[in-house]
């Protein structure tokens, strides 16, 4: 066989490779997309910004300690321990988005699971020490979205432009930031959906 021939050869088979590994990528980040997210409704919109109203949720949360992505890490760690069920006797809990963390402190992160809708501390397997079932009453949050990787992203600048654009509304904030995450690594960052939450105050309870 030519060079030539070869050449296109391995050219034929590269592009094959190509194409079979952008068509499992796309076929991991449908799924992904698919993954179940605490109910809520938007209530609007406006761009990258949104009001949204979420209903009652529970969470599996877990306590790290340390600069902010090495906390993540290691709580997302004990918190996928127990729902694979590598912590605890019983079944396994199934994945939903997103992953939550917030400030509690110096040096102190509250990392949260989303438990699948329906579930409690009543239905959902017993935590290992260091795991807590909680509940999350529901709420409006200002939130804004962003693409990125860690590293791609500011976190504090995406939530001064939230508070910016909360204030401008005229809307009154209510707590801490929440910083919501729905990817995996594997997830090229530019498809990467993150968020900040910034709970507001309102006159109405929420939508039920």
């Amino acid at each position: 066989m030519s060079e030539k021939n070869n050449r296109w050869k391995w050219l034929a088979g590269g592009g094959l490779v190509a194409g079979l590994a952008i068509a499992g990528g796309l076929r991991y980040y449908l799924k992904e997309k698919a993954t179940p997210e605490p109910d809520h409704l938007t209530y609007d919109e406006e761009g990258r910004f949104a009001l949204k109203d979420y209903l009652d949720f529970w969470v599996a949360e877990t306590v790290a300690y340390g600069e902010r992505r090495e906390a993540i890490r290691s709580g997302f760690r004990t918190l996928a321990d127990y729902i694979f069920g590598r912590s605890h006797e019983g079944e396994t809990i199934p994945m939903t988005s997103p992953v939550l963390e917030e400030a509690d402190g110096e040096d102190r992160w509250k990392v949260r699971f989303v438990m699948p809708e329906g579930e409690s501390d009543a239905t959902l397997p017993t935590p290992p020490s260091g795991v807590t079932l909680k509940p999350v009453p529901g709420r409006r949050y200002g939130v804004i979205r962003f693409a990125g990787a860690p590293g791609d992203y500011d976190l504090e600048t995406e939530e001064l432009s939230l508070r910016g654009w909360l204030r401008e509304r005229g809307e009154e904030v209510d707590g801490p930031p929440i910083y919501a995450f729905y990817n995996s690594p594997a997830i090229p960052g530019p498809l990467r959906r993150n968020e900040v939450w910034i709970p507001v105050a309102l006159t109405e309870p929420v939508a039920t």
